[in-house]
């Protein structure tokens, strides 16, 4: 049976073993040996065989073996010293030594390759471990500092360091869309927080952020993708890996790593690329959260109101500045001290039921707290407002109080007019008797007491104006002296017995000008509040003086000015105030009184009356040491008496003929005025109403030179309306008001408008006719006409 040649050549090999080939080589050399010794015969030929065998067992040793072992030998030193890359170099034969330096060139080589292929896994472990050191190291920043910034400035360091690129950019997303570089590593000088590229989908950056896919580019110089920017350019950018920076709204922006060099970055890689953008996105929300949080916190720390919170057992967990001062305020070291009584109850009724409680009002050393209770059932905790309502509690019923006064100062107002009414009546009619000469001796006295009766109701008559605010400012020259002398008798019986009234005038004294009524009341109300404050009696003192200011005066006192003034002082002996009372001296409804003892206006009052005179008001007082009020009016040069109120004219009023419309709603009144007018030469036309008026108006076109009307009228058309209608056709016809009291209808800027006098109720005969007569004859620019 022939034998397969591949089995014939393997033994073959099998047989060519390093003894044939030892033997081989011996009998090579002998043969010769033997074919000259056979042929020559020659006698010593054993030895020459002899020594050539050994000749050749030397040499095919030598070329056999020696030289092959010394090689492996060599190999496997150098393979012990960890040279893993040396081979044996031997040619591959059939002989066992080749076969052995095969082997060990194959063993060499697995090794070597299990060598590269541990230090690989080292080296993957060793990045993983690094990856997950620096994403350990930014979430622990994170959590540890409040600072995005810092953050993102760590982020792009170390991920630069751990994944041995050349650049790491945090670009953040700006509200017209573009990309701020606002941190990195490696980029030059002034391009962090400065450069700014384009967000659309042409570039990489702007892709991963429309998309929130990841950007990756393995060579820029062949990738058609996208158009590199030219700051990419500038640094030698070639390869590259964007991915985008999620948030709960919208993406915060792109986080990016770049090399000079082509790379192709591994799937591990592009995970920890996306590990630390979400780890940046987080610090973003995080701050965002904090700055919400800092901000909810600050608004309840920043509460004007009391804000706590309570757990089910009582204990409070929580409570801002507002409370703790609201503890204070009642003497209470702790806002726990200021709860209300059954808080118990109280909590486990809003935990248990899930509801509030609201505005419960609760008592403590004389300040009321309304309180409002919030259960939040997740946390089982209770949630507290207090508020002190004190002070709205006293306002409600100052509030009460004024509209009550309100409608007090509408009746007054009211009986005020109508009685004005009937004391003009009176005297007009006594004064046009007492005019008459040669009355008998008893009806002149009879007559004389109707009239100063008739004078002191109707002072009466302005007190209850000037009570109820219905008085119009009448500016005129006034005597302090005079003012405080002719109400001297009047405050003592406001004042009291048990309180002393001091009133020493200065012998000489400089004029104001004012209003009389409305320092009336300033004087009144000082008096008053003097008066409350001396329960047990005492001394009220007051006094009139000029005083010069100066500079050095206005440095200690802001409301002073430099100039001549009038100091009217009422000082008084009572309790005296501290500084919290002279704080809130003259805000309205400021008051110390019990509830329902006073309204609060008297000093706010005086305050605005006094400022409407362009001066101001100075207070000084301690606690029980009385109090000085020092009111400051603006002075004149002259130092004259002031003009006093002519009672009874002492000479006839020159009269006139001219035509004149009265129009007065009170027959009497209007009877009684047409009669003084028509004595004085006039023609009189009179109407009953603003309509009847105007009708009477148009009767009489272009003939009437002066209206004289009452404010307040029937059938819809008051004084103002029908001077009003009639200047617009003939705007050089004069005008006189009259009212038994005065509305706001009437002010300066009206009688300016119309060029009007003011005649207020009651007049007499001859103040009717003076008006009459001083409106027709002057340019009447604002004014009104008092008692002359």
């Amino acid at each position: 049976m022939a034998m397969e040649p591949g089995k014939m050549k393997k033994k073959f090999f099998r047989f060519s073993t390093v003894r044939m080939q030892l033997v081989g080589s011996v009998f090579l050399l002998i043969t010769p040996a033997w074919l000259l010794m056979y042929i020559f015969d020659l006698p010593w030929g054993g030895f020459v065989v002899g020594l050539l065998a050994l000749a050749a067992s030397w040499f095919g040793g030598e070329h056999f073996i020696l030289r092959q072992v010394r090689v492996l030998s060599e190999t496997a030193r150098r393979l012990a010293e960890g040279d893993l890359s040396v081979r044996t170099g031997l040619k591959t034969s059939g002989n066992e030594l080749a076969q052995l330096a095969k082997t060990f060139d194959s063993m060499a080589g697995s090794l070597q390759q299990h060598i590269k292929d541990l230090e690989n896994a080292e080296k993957n472990l060793l990045n993983r471990a690094l990856q997950q050191s620096t994403v350990a190291a930014l979430e622990q920043f994170a959590l540890t500092k409040n600072d995005l910034e810092a953050m993102m400035n760590q982020a792009a360091l170390l991920v630069a360091q751990t994944l041995e690129v050349d650049f790491s950019a945090v670009w953040e997303r700006l509200p017209d869309g573009g990309l701020l570089l606002q941190a990195g590593a490696g980029w030059n000088d002034n391009c962090i927080g400065k450069t700014i590229l384009p967000g659309d989908n042409h570039s990489q950056m702007g892709f991963t952020l429309n998309t929130g896919e990841a950007g990756i580019i393995a060579d820029a110089r062949t990738d058609t993708r996208f158009a590199v920017p030219p700051l990419l350019m500038e640094h030698g950018i070639v390869s590259g890996v964007t991915i985008v920076i999620l948030t709960r709204q919208k993406p915060y922006g792109v986080f990016g790593v770049h090399t000079r060099n082509q790379r192709t970055f591994s799937s591990e890689e592009v995970q920890f690329l996306m590990t630390v953008a979400n780890a940046i996105g987080t610090a973003f929300e995080r701050q965002r959260a904090d700055a919400e949080l800092q901000k909810l916190a600050a608004f309840a720390q920043l509460d004007p109101n009391a804000a706590m919170e309570l757990t089910a057992d009582g204990t409070i967990t929580y409570f801002n500045d507002a409370a703790q001062k609201l503890a204070l305020s009642v003497n209470k070291k702790h806002p726990c001290e200021i709860l209300p009584e059954k808080m118990d109850e109280i909590i486990r009724d809003c935990l248990t039921s899930g509801r509030s409680k609201l505005h419960l009002e609760a008592k403590m050393n004389g300040r009321t707290f309304s309180w409002s209770f919030h259960p939040v059932i997740d946390l089982n905790v209770l949630h507290c407002y207090a508020e002190d309502v004190t002070e709205w509690l006293s306002l409600e019923e100052q509030l009460r109080q004024s509209q009550k006064m309100d409608s007090v100062g509408q009746l007054a107002a009211g009986v005020a007019h109508d009685f004005n009414n009937m004391l003009t009546i009176i005297q007009g009619h006594t004064g046009a008797l007492l005019a008459k000469a040669k009355l008998p001796s008893d009806a002149l006295d009879s007559l004389h007491a109707v009239y100063f009766a008739a004078e002191r109701a109707a002072s009466l008559t302005r007190q209850l104006l000037m009570f109820s605010r219905k008085n119009v400012m009448q500016p005129r020259v006034l005597d302090l002296r005079e003012i405080v002398r002719d109400m001297s008798s009047m405050l003592q019986r406001l004042l009291g017995e048990t309180i002393k009234l001091e009133f020493v005038p200065p012998s000489k004294l400089p004029l104001v000008e004012g209003d009389t009524g409305m320092i009336e009341q300033v004087i009144v109300n000082l008096s008053v509040n003097a008066r409350d404050a001396m329960l047990r009696g005492g001394t009220l003192i007051i006094s009139v003086e000029r005083v010069n200011i100066d500079a050095a005066y206005i440095g200690t006192h802001s409301e002073a000015r430099i100039g001549k003034f009038i100091r009217l002082r009422v000082k008084d002996t009572g309790c005296g105030m501290d500084s919290t009372t002279l704080s809130h001296l003259f805000e309205p409804f400021f008051t110390t009184k019990e509830i329902g003892r006073g309204t609060g206006l008297g000093l706010a009052t005086v305050y605005g009356i006094v400022k409407q005179h362009e001066g101001w008001i100075e207070v000084n007082s301690e606690p029980g040491k009385g109090a000085t009020f020092d009111v400051f009016f603006p002075a004149r040069e002259d130092v004259a008496a002031a003009p006093k109120m002519e009672i009874v004219p002492a000479t006839p009023v020159p009269g006139g003929t001219e035509t004149i419309l009265i129009v007065e709603d009170e027959h009497v009144l209007r009877e009684m005025a047409r009669a003084v007018l028509e004595e004085c030469g006039y023609h009189i036309l009179e109407a009953s109403s603003g309509r009847e008026a105007l009708e009477v108006w148009r009767q009489h076109p272009n003939e009437i030179d002066l209206l004289v009307t009452d404010m307040v009228m029937p059938e819809g058309i008051s004084g103002k309306e029908l001077a009003e209608q009639l200047l617009a056709g003939q705007p050089r016809l004069r005008v006189i008001f009259t009212s038994g009291y005065t509305s706001t209808d009437v002010s300066p800027e009206l009688l300016a408008k119309t060029h009007a006098l003011y005649l207020p109720k009651p007049y007499t005969d001859a103040i009717l006719a003076r008006a009459v007569r001083e409106c027709l004859d002057k340019n009447v620019t604002a004014s009104s006409v008092a008692a002359a």
